[in-house]
């Protein structure tokens, strides 16, 4: 079984796959770590404690396959590169890798959720992150214009817990323009009744306030932001929240299938939903990874 083997054995065997054999390995820790790292998105003991959950929940996990479908979604290579680099056919390649990431994102009940909150946790932290994405042919629409990067994109509601440091919450794709507060609400202001109930707005936990920037001003009844009558160790709170999750975006967006445009999908709904897939597990190895000794700061 892949469960049996140890974070060092991942390291040496997923280096081994992307060209640093044995004889490359007789460097630093620090080094190999590094190499394993900029290949593959996280650390050794997370992929260790990945397989172990993959494994528990019944399914088999061949390790070159997740290695290659981690990879794929640290690099973003195309299927001939792939083929290359894996040493599989195109259509080996797609095909598992489209497995492994859906395996990899079912996992997102277990570790992303509201559950186990300290009861010192008073504050979370809410923001969205827009991910590139090629244009939407079938549906072209101003909608999905992002202003952060003047491009088509995708809009990802994230909520982290600053006094674990884990990633409570992910909702999306919407389009980039929708704004946070609508994402919020799961509808526009003033048509409470027709919010959509799955929205974040009606899963805050009770005697939980949200932290948000300036773009959450509106509902404040679930959301606080920054005010000048706020006392200075309030808003010096507020800031080292809202850079905690700023540092958690900036994981998710060291893998390339979330910075980098994407392209994959044919028509509208098709590319939703692997944009959401793909994303998803990204935020999954990520919380894997914070949770197996690559914590985000401390607030």
């Amino acid at each position: 079984m892949a469960s049996n083997l140890s974070s060092g054995d991942l390291l040496e065997l997923g280096l081994s796959y992307v060209g640093f054999g044995p004889e490359r390995q007789n460097v630093s820790d620090d080094t190999n770590v590094s190499r394993f790292r900029a290949h593959f998105g996280v650390g050794p003991k997370a992929i260790q404690a990945l397989i172990a959950d993959l494994e528990q929940n019944g399914q088999n996990v061949t390790p070159k396959n997740l290695f290659m479908s981690i990879c794929w979604l640290k690099l973003y290579d195309t299927e001939e590169v792939m083929a290359g680099r894996w040493g599989y056919g195109e259509k080996y390649c797609r095909e598992n890798v489209r497995e492994y990431v859906k395996r990899i994102r079912r996992l997102k009940p277990l570790k992303i959720s509201f559950d186990n909150l300290h009861p010192n946790c008073k504050f979370l932290g809410v923001d969205c992150i827009h991910a590139p994405s090629q244009e939407f042919r079938c549906d072209p629409d101003s909608k999905w214009w992002s202003h952060k990067f003047n491009g088509p994109g995708l809009s990802y509601e994230i909520v982290t817990d600053p006094h674990q440091g884990y990633i409570r919450w992910v909702n999306g794709p919407q389009p980039a323009s929708v704004h946070d507060i609508t994402i919020l609400r799961g509808g526009k202001a003033g048509k409470m009744d027709q919010w959509n109930k799955s929205a974040l707005y009606f899963h805050i936990p009770d005697g939980v306030k949200l932290v948000g920037d300036s773009g959450y001003e509106g509902q404040r009844d679930k959301v606080t932001t920054t005010m000048d009558a706020h006392a200075p160790s309030t808003k010096a709170l507020f800031k080292r929240i809202k850079s905690q999750l700023e540092t958690c975006n900036g994981r998710f967006k060291n893998f390339k299938v979330v910075r980098e445009s994407f392209r994959h999908g044919q028509g509208t709904d098709d590319k939703l939903k692997k944009h959401k897939y793909s994303f998803e597990a990204c935020v999954v190895l990520v919380q894997y990874d914070i949770e197996n000794g690559h914590s985000l700061f401390e607030v």
